[in-house]
């Protein structure tokens, strides 16, 4: 009993810690985790170029450059969408304001009720003044970040040049049985992490096409930075779509004469989405990662409770915590808390 209740009292103070370094270690562990994430994307033209007889040094620099030139291209191209779009604040704001006082005046002649005497509709400045001033914060936390941004390629760098040091250090550590099981373990996780970053990277860019070709054809205005924006706020699994739709279709009424466009609009949108959710994601994410739809959740409240966005992270994180367990034989019992419902006893 008393052992019993000394492990789970370790376990419990180890979890604790861990979560206090998280926090507080934030600022070198996110870029940190993010450049480790993207390594496995540029490790095959990383690999690739050794086997052209590319130094190490030389391939994880050139692989770094790649990555920083895509990524400063993308980021580049939705900023400058979205100073476009800001252009417009003057028309968007007056049609916002005509059209929150149109939805209340028809709340009052349905229902009878007076919004403002309830005090839930506040005057459109303050409401257009709040939204105006979170959007400002949101980009000034942006430029608060832009040192750990840097720090991503560096960490990119590192992570690219010195990966055999990990093999190495596995083969100096472990011997016997237990170096089969950190081979298993280092397997396992390097085969979650590559096929969820497959199939995130293959389901982003089929999610950005098929919303551009829906919002194009109902003539959309900036239709492909949208098709953009879902894609990647889709990356926040559960709550990014709704928050995109809501986001597009508040656009949409703004800029549009004509509600049936909106509604029509999005029902496609939702139709796509019900597409993405229950054929895609499943066939090209969750069916390879083996995880449930339980432990994917609990990985993006705990991720986001911590880090925020870059909380996402934590899906692959809680991959690797699945190899890890799958790994050890002691802990196997523990895998099916991972598992597909189906894929366990009753």
């Amino acid at each position: 009993m008393e052992s019993s209740l000394k492990k789970y009292t370790t376990f419990l103070l180890f979890v604790t810690l861990l979560i206090t370094g998280l926090i507080v270690g934030e600022q070198l562990m996110v870029p940190f985790a993010w450049s480790f994430l993207f390594a496995f994307v540029m490790h095959p033209l990383c690999a690739f170029l050794e086997h052209k007889k590319f130094s190490r040094a030389s391939a994880a620099v050139f692989s770094t450059l790649v990555f920083c030139v895509v990524g400063g291209a993308i980021f580049f191209f939705l900023v400058y969408e979205a100073v476009n779009i800001i252009k417009e604040e003057a028309t968007l704001y007056e049609k916002v304001k005509i059209g929150i006082d149109q939805l209340t005046n028809s709340v009052e002649r349905t229902f009878g009720l007076s919004i403002q005497a309830l005090g839930i509709a506040p005057s459109g400045t303050s409401n257009m003044g709040g939204i105006i001033g979170w959007v400002a914060g949101q980009i000034s936390k942006l430029s608060q970040n832009i040192v750990t941004l840097t720090l991503i390629p560096m960490y990119l760098f590192f992570v690219l040049n010195y990966r055999a040091l990990a093999r190495r250090f596995m083969l100096h550590k472990f011997s016997g049985e237990r170096l089969e099981q950190a081979q298993s373990f280092f397997a396992n996780a390097q085969r979650s992490i590559k096929s969820y970053l497959a199939g995130t990277l293959l389901l982003t860019g089929i999610c950005a096409m098929m919303s551009f070709v829906i919002l194009l054809l109902f003539g959309v205005r900036y239709a492909f930075f949208f098709g953009v924006f879902i894609a990647v706020l889709n990356l926040i699994p559960y709550i990014g779509n709704l928050i995109a739709f809501i986001v597009i279709l508040l656009f949409m009424w703004i800029t549009k004469d004509s509600g049936w466009a909106v509604l029509f609009a999005g029902i496609s949108l939702y139709a796509s989405n019900l597409v993405q959710e229950n054929f895609l994601r499943p066939k090209l994410i969750g069916n390879k990662m083996e995880m449930n739809a339980m432990m994917v959740f609990t990985a993006v409240i705990v991720g986001g409770m911590v880090w925020g966005f870059s909380g996402r992270v934590f899906i692959p994180m809680v991959g690797i915590l699945q190899a890890l367990v799958n790994s050890h034989p002691d802990w196997k019992g523990y895998a099916i808390l991972f598992e597909e419902p189906n894929k366990s006893e009753d």
